[in-house]
């Protein structure tokens, strides 16, 4: 996992991209967005849950840890694979608690339904993210 994300996402620290291959390949093989669901598939590294969950929670709120610079290239690149092909996306957006907006993105292709991707935002940055999430799937 971490040889594929190299050859696309360029991280200020590599400590940043190994974290970010964990949590990747975590989500893969828990198939859950929890984080609790995460923990058996990270390296433990002699780490009680409450370890896991900390190292965890400084990967999420890093602000070098960003879409720009981990999950656009990597998105990028996934619809690279599709280029010539018939593609749909579809977008679903939801207000939580009137204060979060959840964005979920997922690739219509071949009758199966593959996530791309999901992200929970403040209100505030719902309409920034929807502009920058439509800039990737500009064809040309």
């Amino acid at each position: 996992m971490l040889a594929q994300l190299r050859q696309w996402i360029v991280p200020k620290d590599q400590r940043h991209l190994q974290g970010f291959a964990e949590a990747v390949a975590a989500i893969l093989q828990s198939q859950s967005a929890a984080l609790g669901k995460w923990i058996p598939y990270l390296t433990h590294r002699g780490c009680s849950a409450r370890g896991n969950l900390e190292r965890l929670a400084y990967f999420l709120h890093n602000p070098h840890i960003n879409a720009e610079r981990f999950y656009v290239p990597v998105l990028q690149a996934m619809l690279k694979a599709f280029e010539g092909s018939a593609l749909t996306v579809v977008l679903d957006t939801r207000m939580l608690w009137d204060q979060f907006c959840l964005i979920e993105v997922c690739l219509a292709w071949g009758g199966t339904f593959l996530n791309a991707g999901s992200s929970r935002l403040g209100t505030g940055q719902c309409h920034r993210w929807l502009r920058r999430l439509s800039k990737c799937f500009r064809s040309g």
